[in-house]
């Protein structure tokens, strides 16, 4: 007979407690393999409960591996597997890292912002996402709400693999704000840019791809390069874009499958091309055929001068494929992006897009249109123009007073960004990158934008999360250390 005490004054219930001591004799070997439990019925009599109390609790002990059902409808004891609740040392019989296509890994590249070098607040120039405390929550909430109420059921099935056909309707209209002319079935909706990126990849995948990249340029691009084992035609930037004599020969000479550029507040450098750099490159391209990507990330994000319109905007013969995005202007986390391309080629990617993830967001994505035309959007604009223009000129008016003249400093006309250039290789980056964590400044480390080692330092300055204070104390502290390398 095996001896089990219930309290029915427990706020346990009973069959927690059966299930409770019977695990206890057999994890501690009073029961043992092939030992047969009391049958239900029998254990409900000796301890004064319902049978269906009993079952229920056997029924968790088949459940945890504690004993298997034989023939005549009774349980026995069964060797169980020990539960891993404590793994110990890390250790596994497979070969991760031997498995599949090799990753960068650029974690490693990043860990200047986590070290204890300073005591005190770090100044971190790193993020290139909007600042939270200018994101339009209560309006978005009231958008979402309202989307919900209408479409709630419907929105929150699966979607149309092109994505939420409204907003992609609204898009045709506020392209044309930009001089892009295209029809809706000529966008598709997408998590985000980086999503957009590895569609096309997917697309255009072949053994021996060559893809013409600037240099530097966008760090997560050149990640999913090396991830599809792409072969990277690097095409070294100027302060006024690639060397387009350089770009036609390689064109001529690699025969890349296609370009991948950001003519606007470039990242990591920030600049922006010049209208007769666009179209001799759209020429370029259209003469040896060869795809362009534009990645117009922060597009509506110009402070200074004329806009210059997107190279979209004079694609007659459909060789741009343009990537946009709302992450850098309104919610990251929502991760709705868009691509414009050529009918057929939005076929294509949607045909792989369905394969990947079937739709987008389809809630999100609803949201936003219902925040876009509420005209929530364009009064957002306005707010953070106001906002990073003061950012980016005090950023400027910093350079000019902290940073040493000998050091090249971008200065951008829109956008986020600056990139800081070393003049000769005197100091690694490694080193310089500690020097400024230990002055209290984060940065990203210029390597991180490059697909070849660079022997000259180089570092990426965000000004999306710190306002106008932070942004000159940052630069002061910056100034201390490459003064202290370079000389004022």
């Amino acid at each position: 007979m095996i001896l089990i005490k219930i309290d029915k004054q427990s706020t346990v219930p009973v069959f927690r407690q059966i299930i409770h001591q019977l695990a206890f004799l057999i994890d501690g070997g009073v029961l043992k393999v092939g030992d047969r439990l009391p049958a239900s019925r029998m254990l409900a009599a000796q301890l004064g409960v319902n049978r269906a109390t009993v079952y229920r609790a056997y029924e968790e002990l088949w459940a945890a591996g504690y004993t298997e059902s034989r023939p005549g409808s009774y349980s026995v004891v069964r060797a169980r597997m020990t539960m891993n609740v404590d793994p110990g040392p890390p250790g596994s019989l497979i070969d991760w890292a031997g498995i599949g296509r090799e990753s960068r890994l650029v974690g490693q590249s990043l860990t200047f912002a986590g070290r204890k070098l300073f005591q005190g607040e770090i100044i971190n120039f790193r993020p290139l996402s909007p600042d939270s405390r200018l994101m339009p929550v209560d309006d978005f909430r009231k958008c979402m709400h309202d989307v919900l109420v209408k479409e709630g059921a419907s929105l929150l099935q699966y979607g149309d693999t092109f994505g939420y056909r409204p907003l992609r309707e609204f898009l045709v209209r506020h392209l044309q704000k930009h001089g892009i002319q295209v029809s809706v079935d000529e966008i598709m909706l997408t998590n985000g840019s980086q999503q957009s990126l590895d569609l096309i990849l997917r697309f255009f995948d072949k053994p021996g791809l060559k893809v013409a990249v600037e240099q530097p340029s966008y760090s997560q691009f050149i990640n999913l390069l090396d991830f599809y084992q792409a072969q990277v035609v690097g095409l070294p930037m100027g302060e006024n874009g690639a060397d387009l004599a350089e770009v036609d020969r390689i064109f001529v000479r690699e025969k890349p499958a296609f370009f991948y550029t950001m003519p606007n507040f470039h990242n990591p450098l920030g600049i922006s091309t010049s209208q007769e750099y666009r179209e001799r490159l759209l020429k370029l391209c259209e003469t040896h055929r060869v795809v362009l990507i534009e990645d117009g990330f922060e597009e509506e994000m110009k402070f200074f001068g004329k806009a210059i319109l997107p190279i979209k905007s004079m694609d007659s013969k459909q060789v741009v494929i343009y990537l946009g995005t709302f992450s850098k202007v309104l919610f990251p986390g929502l991760r709705v992006g868009w691509i414009a391309a050529d009918k057929a080629c939005i076929s294509h990617l949607a045909a792989i897009r369905q394969i990947v993830d079937h739709s987008g967001n389809q809630l999100s994505q609803a949201a936003i249109y219902k925040y876009c035309i509420s005209g929530y959007y364009d009064l957002h604009l306005k707010r953070l123009h106001r906002e990073y223009r003061k950012r980016m000129q005090a950023a400027l008016k910093a350079v000019r007073e902290f940073i040493p003249e000998i050091i090249r400093c971008t200065k951008p006309s829109g956008g986020y960004l600056l990139w800081m250039k070393m003049p000769d290789d005197r100091i690694e980056e490694s080193v310089l990158l500690e020097k400024l964590s230990g002055a209290g400044v984060s940065v990203s480390p210029g390597q991180l934008f490059f697909s070849e080692k660079q022997t000259i330092p180089a570092f990426r300055l965000s000004i999306a999360h710190l306002d106008e204070t932070e942004i000159r104390l940052g630069m002061e502290r910056i100034g201390r250390v490459l003064s202290e390398v370079y000389g004022r």
